[in-house]
Formats: structure tokens, sequence, C-alpha cells
């Protein structure tokens, strides 16, 4: 049956991929390399079309809308490597890694009532077309486990943009799939949760159809790794804010009192994505606030990326199947 889990909009910190220079340091030596942020896509219409009439919905009711009720993801980690970066992973290595990275979505995303549970250990995967995502979709295809519920999380050493050619000087930080159906809003109650009317029916899925469902994140984001200023897991919390169906806080990139940006009320007008942890950053002067640059759907270094104060009362959706 399809449900909605209903989840705050998330104060963290597209289709076109903003690059920066960073430094990826390991075993003690430190390298400059080229670094592009989130190569996500932009909303489909009907993605944008469902947080449109949801935003509506809340502006109706003019109350706050009472805390969802809590909900855990199966959730499964894969580390992909090259070749010559199996010494950089070793066992021992790779449990702290993913003992880390899981802390950190859960203290992200405990506000809103949701947790992720890994129900078996990550997998490691030596595949160096793989690891630089070369081949996506046969990655995917051999490693996907669960359902549509399930979060699928790729950790890969040497991750580039998909399509782009490898380029060892040059990585992304991530990228995730957005929703990509949901139930007509007409099945939601009054209150914005899924309701139990026989007309509305639910929707069986192929594994085939959803193969490419999860997130592509660069293991070395993860909490102690080697990229850094991002290495303290959040840009797995950015991803999965992606595969939830929140947008970048700049979605847009507009000033104009007609652009929704990420159609939370409560979110400052943004224009640019932030770099780095630019205080008093106000990329749209002429409306109310400064920019979210603690938002974990910015691009702020993970440091500046604050937490659970910054939870705001408005509810999202994403469709998910049930197991």
């Amino acid at each position: 049956m399809l449900v909605f889990v209903a989840i705050f909009s998330l104060l963290l910190a597209v289709a076109s991929v903003e690059a920066r220079m960073g430094v990826l340091k390991n075993d003690g030596q430190a390298r400059s390399v080229e670094v592009s942020m989130c190569d996500t896509q932009h909303p489909d219409d009907a993605l944008r079309s469902i947080h449109s009439e949801l935003s509506a919905q809340t502006k109706l009711r003019k109350v706050k809308p009472r805390a969802p009720q809590a909900f855990t993801v199966k959730t499964y980690f894969h580390f992909v490597v090259t070749a010559d970066s199996v010494a950089l992973y070793p066992p021992e290595r790779r449990n702290l890694l993913a003992t880390g990275q899981l802390q950190a979505l859960n203290t992200a995303y405990a506000p809103a009532g949701i947790t992720f549970s890994t129900p078996v250990p990550p997998t490691y995967t030596v595949n160096t077309t793989w690891a630089t995502n070369s081949d996506d979709v046969a990655m995917k295809t051999a490693l996907r486990a669960g359902t549509y519920s399930s979060l699928n999380i790729y950790f890969q050493s040497n991750l580039s943009a998909p399509g782009a050619a490898y380029d060892p000087s040059s990585f992304l930080l991530g990228y995730c799939q957005m929703p990509t159906s949901a139930t007509s809003t007409s099945c939601l109650s009054s209150l914005g949760h899924n309701t139990t009317d026989s007309s509305c029916t639910s929707t069986s899925y192929a594994p085939t159809s959803y193969v490419s469902d999860g997130c592509n994140v660069l293991a070395a984001t993860m909490p102690g790794g080697a990229m850094q200023d991002y290495n303290q897991g959040k840009t797995a919390v950015h991803e999965v804010g992606h595969w939830f169906g929140l947008l970048h806080t700049f979605e847009g990139n507009s000033c104009a009192s007609t652009d929704k940006g990420d159609f939370v009320d409560d979110t400052p007008q943004e224009m640019t994505a932030t770099d780095g942890c630019p205080a008093g950053k106000d990329s749209c002067p002429g409306s109310k606030g400064l920019d979210p640059i603690g938002n974990y759907m910015d691009y702020s270094n993970d440091a500046w990326l604050v937490a659970p104060e910054c939870f705001l009362p408005l509810l999202y959706f994403h469709p998910l199947l049930d197991e």
C-alpha cells in the first residue's frame, strides 16, 4: 500500500553542478582537487505540483501541523572502491565510517521522527568502473537491496558526475533520485496524512522501474573521511533530503517574489548557493531574512550546517511502498 512519510522541512545546509576547490587528505598527505557539490536534478512538474499543493494546504489551515508519527527507513550502505583505493578502506575503517554516517543521519532527522536502520552490514565491492560512476545502472542493478521503500546509499571512492569522463583530480560530493510517484492529494486527510479511503488505490512497482532510486555519495564525505570541510557525513544528510523530496534552498536561483524556492514559507529567499561559512550572506536583500546558510539543503561547509533546533513545523511527504 502506498504510504506517505511526513517529514519536517529540514534546516540542514541540480541540474547545473557548482564546482569549487577542495582538499583531499589521505594518509597524512593533502592534495587540491576540484569539488562539484550536488548533481541532483531539478524536480519534475509532478513533484513541483505536489509541493505547491501541500504548501497551499498548510497556509489554508493556519495551524501548526501535528508532529508525524515515528518512522523507520530500512537503509542499505554500499562501499564501492577503485582498485587503487582498496588500502584506504580496510574492514575496520569501513565499519567506523558506516557507524558514523548512520549516527549523522539519525541525529539530523530525529526531530522529524525519522530513524534509519541498517538490517545488514554494508556491502563492499572493488570495481573501478562503478566507483568512478561510469556505469551507474549496472552497479545499482547488482547491488540495490530492499524495495522502493528502502534507502540505498552508494559510497563511491571516486564519484564523478553521471556521464562525465573520470578525472582523478575532480570529485562530485553526491546526488540522489527525487521521488518519482505519489498518491493523489485527494487521498490525504485534512491534516495531511494518508487516508484509508477505498477509492485511493495502491500501485505496485517492478524492481526494474526503481533500480536507480537511491543516493550516490563520495565516500570521503563520511564522518572522519578525507574530504576537508565536507567530512562530517552531512553530504549524505543533504542527499537523503532530496530522496525525501526536499529541494535546494536556492531552487530557482531567483529573488523574485513569484519564485517559490524550496516551497517552504519559512526559508528565506536565496538566489545563490552558499560557499564556505559566510556569516551574514544575503543574496536577496529585498526579501525578509538572511540566506539560510545553516540549512542542510544549502552548500555550506559541514561545520556550518547546524542541527535539530533549525527544523521548521511544515510537513512534506515522500511516497514509499510498504514492505
